[in-house]
């Protein structure tokens, strides 16, 4: 069984990389074309929703192999390519105004590496605005909103003292495309991401590193993670010390082998237990309300798998 499961896993590892590199191919060639026509005046945020991305040919693949681990809690949204001599700004008195707390990542452009972020609990930001110093180049930005507000702008940026855009305000709902997600899911996305349930299932074969890096592809430096799976039937039980719940958001998302959420919940109880009814990966993000916290102790989040047991309990559905 150990060997089927292998065979498949590296079958679908060669089947992710190759769509990867197919993707990125045809994102860089896009964007080859737009830089002949000029740079734009007037760019704007792109919102992971259905009217921004979702909605357009070939979007869904791209993220799938790009960012597949989708942030449920978190109104994500991103901005390039951004040309940078000197300096970036960004308005973070709005993203203030907007959320509870959040992040700005800075990538480089082509091969989204993550440089530096900036977020509510940085010391980036003077008078309401941040300026963060980098070298000449291209830049990718992304964003995300925790705990967002019934009103939400997207911040205003800069780079080197001239405006690239004024910002942007977007619905507090824009992350109701999650509920049906998931009637999305195909072979062809099963196919992209099974290895990722086996490097899981056998840590012990696989460095953490090299896991972390298939499973995070674009992890936020401001977040801590805990993650593993679960086969179906099995219960995931999950005890929370009552002292991490004023400085710590501990945030639970769970996907099917095919990488779609299939549940989300914000942890607040000192005890949860979720029923998988499927097989399927789990994975926390552990963040910061408070800027005086520094490391989330581990002990703090207990994490224990119940096996398979006759019961009549129906795992529900909240994303």
């Amino acid at each position: 069984m150990l060997i089927g499961q292998l065979f498949l896993a590296a079958v679908s590892f060669l089947f992710h990389r190759l769509m990867k590199y197919i993707m990125q191919a045809g994102l860089l060639l896009r964007d080859a074309v737009h830089a002949v026509a000029g740079p734009s005046k007037n760019q704007q945020w792109i919102v992971l929703s259905n009217e921004d991305m979702l909605a357009r040919p070939g979007a869904l693949p791209l993220i799938m192999t790009t960012a597949p681990r989708w942030n449920t809690h978190a109104i994500l949204a991103t901005l390039s390519p951004l040309v940078v001599r000197h300096t970036l700004e960004i308005d973070t008195l709005a993203a203030d105004r907007s959320a509870g707390s959040w992040t700005i990542v800075i990538c480089t452009y082509a091969g989204r590496r993550t440089l530096t972020s900036i977020g509510s609990h940085s010391s980036h930001s003077t008078g309401g605005r941040a300026q963060i110093h980098l070298k000449p180049g291209k830049y990718w930005l992304g964003l995300r909103y925790y705990a967002w507000r019934s009103e939400v702008q997207l911040p205003a940026v800069g780079t080197d003292g001239k405006s690239v855009t004024a910002g942007r305000k977007i619905s507090p709902e824009t992350n109701s495309f999650y509920r049906d997600l998931h009637t999305r899911s195909n072979l062809f996305y099963l196919a992209l991401h099974y290895y990722v349930f086996v490097l899981l299932s056998y840590p012990g074969l696989f460095s953490e590193r090299f896991i972390r890096r298939e499973l995070l592809p674009m992890g936020n430096p401001e977040t801590e993670f805990l993650w593993g799976v679960l086969r179906k039937g099995e219960s995931l039980q999950v005890q929370l010390s009552p002292e991490s719940l004023p400085g710590w958001n501990v945030l639970l998302t769970v996907y099917s082998q095919a990488s779609f959420p299939i549940h989300s919940e914000h942890v607040r109880d000192s005890e949860v237990r979720f029923l998988a009814p499927a097989s399927c990966i789990y994975l926390f993000r552990v963040n910061r309300k408070n800027p005086g916290e520094k490391v989330f102790p581990r002990d703090w989040l207990r994490l224990q798998t119940l096996p398979c047991q006759r019961r009549r309990d129906v795992p529900g559905r909240q994303v």
